[in-house]
């Protein structure tokens, strides 16, 4: 299987990337975000020729704005921007480099997004809304890719993995965790295996 995660330069993403390629997944990784639409298509095109085509993209990896606590009547208007349109865009843009490789393979997305998109979470509103707003975009993705044999589907990484703070965020979760246990950026890696095969 031939893979492109960003996010490469953060824990949960390289942690990503190193579980694929244990599992014999050749892996090249991106940083966070592109940041505009003619790089990442310009990034893309050099992972895919390096990788001699594409299987799986894995979209990780957030902007400093919405990892970092701050009060919500301390928020201003560039570092809101920088969380929600950068993390928007960025997702967008990556996602749209990479619709033609996947539709040649039949590939799959996966998209890892801390808890706090569905739950919110104290001194996070940048993040939580930018974590939401991009699990919205992966279920319109989804019903519009299905049909050229393309899946989408997004893992909700535990927040303590990903936030800077997650004891400011006073993490809550919807459910008790699937198996035992705190999730591991290890995890992941299997997660998106079981995910991406036949089973």
């Amino acid at each position: 299987m031939r893979a492109i995660v960003t996010g490469g330069d953060q824990s949960v993403g390289a942690a990503t990337a190193a579980g694929l390629r244990s599992a014999s997944t050749r892996v090249v990784s991106l940083a966070v975000a592109a940041i505009d639409r003619n790089q990442a298509a310009s990034d893309f095109a050099a992972a895919v020729n390096e990788l001699g085509g594409l299987d799986l993209l894995v979209i990780s990896g957030w902007s400093a704005g919405a990892l970092a606590p701050v009060p919500f009547e301390e928020l201003d208007d560039a570092s809101f921007a920088d969380a929600w349109e950068g993390g928007m865009q960025g997702m967008l843009w990556t996602l749209q480099a990479a619709i033609p490789h996947l539709r040649a393979s039949g590939g799959n997305v996966v998209v890892l997004l801390p808890t706090t998109g569905m739950t919110g979470g104290s001194h996070y509103a940048p993040g939580a809304a930018t974590f939401e707003g991009q699990r919205i975009l992966m279920k319109a993705a989804a019903r519009q890719l299905g049909p050229d044999g393309i899946r989408v589907n997004a893992i909700a990484v535990g927040a303590e993995l990903i936030l800077a703070d997650a004891e400011a965020a006073e993490v809550h979760y919807l459910a008790p965790p699937a198996v035992a246990g705190a999730q591991s950026p290890g995890d992941i890696a299997d997660i998106i295996g079981f995910i991406v095969s036949p089973a």
